[in-house]
């Protein structure tokens, strides 16, 4: 059974005179990497209400409707160069986390009064904003606003959808600002390559995983068409949606989309005995598919 990691959103836009560029969540991120998470969800949600009144805010229902506009679309942007030098776990985690987001939508609780914020998975692909996520994050229509915060506590309202494949379940957006920090994307992903995982699994911010590609195979999603992914070893759960999986080399070669667990039986509907979990990505040829590099 196939388990889609679809989370909310919800975070960051801007209101009243603050500039976008300067807006930061304040706790959160403690000395020694250290995260509280308890208090980094809260202040997300806080600032993301504070931005919710923007006058220059885009709204989710705009941006769904570029989405199904931009399915299939490609998009005129410049990817910067993959490295190398094969980098260690720690390597990895220190030279990708300020271009790994958390990507977020505001939504108003159906069992309270108050507004909530989601969880999900991203990562910069250019200095100016542009970012990769699952096209299920931006596909609810239940999300006010959408919004980033990058590895370094920096937040960004969403503003527009570039491009989008809805089988391969990749989005390419833009969020305002300048001076992210952008990552490499790569197809070098051979069967049994050591991969790394960044992601924010059930609101646990920036865990990093590692493991090998297990598989390489083609899937049929529910909506049709064919799709290139790859099974990994790494850990990732609920919330790592269109989270980053890391080459040696640290350059993106997937996309965090699904898990699939395998039991031994099902009785009356009941499954019993789980034996195995496969960890599904969406290879980055699919996103590399969206792209109409820029003429020098």
């Amino acid at each position: 059974m196939k388990t889609n990691l679809i989370l909310g959103t919800a975070l960051l836009v801007i209101a009243g005179n603050l500039n976008a560029a300067d807006l930061r969540v304040n706790g959160g991120f403690l000395p020694g990497g250290i995260i509280d998470d308890r208090k980094l969800i809260s202040e997300i949600n806080l600032k993301t209400i504070e931005l919710r009144g923007a006058k220059d805010g885009v709204k989710s229902a705009e941006l769904l409707k570029q989405l199904k506009k931009l399915d299939r679309k490609k998009c005129d942007i410049q990817l910067v160069p993959a490295g190398k030098q094969r980098l260690t776990a720690a390597e990895t985690a220190a030279r990708t986390r300020k271009g790994v987001l958390v990507v977020s939508g505001l939504y108003k609780c159906k069992r309270c009064p108050n507004w909530h914020s989601g969880a999900a998975s991203g990562f910069m692909l250019t200095a100016d904003g542009v970012f990769c996520t699952s096209y299920h994050v931006v596909d609810n229509p239940d999300n006010d606003i959408l919004v980033i915060m990058t590895g370094d506590g920096r937040m960004a309202p969403v503003v527009e959808v570039l491009a989008a494949d809805k089988t391969a379940d990749i989005a390419i957006l833009r969020a305002k600002g300048k001076g992210f920090t952008a990552l490499p994307v790569s197809t070098e992903a051979p069967l049994g390559g050591k991969v790394r995982v960044f992601s924010h699994p059930d609101r646990h911010f920036y865990v990093l995983s590692e493991g090998i590609i297990s598989r390489k195979y083609l899937d049929t999603p529910r909506n049709g068409g064919r799709r290139q992914m790859f099974s990994i070893t790494a850990d990732f759960a609920k919330g790592s949606s269109g989270a980053p999986v890391f080459n040696e080399f640290g350059a993106v070669i997937g996309s965090v989309n699904n898990t699939q667990s395998t039991y031994y039986s099902v009785k009356n509907g009941v499954k019993d005995n789980l034996q195995m979990v496969f960890k599904n990505t969406v290879s980055m040829q699919h996103l590399l598919n969206l792209i109409q590099p820029k003429k020098k």
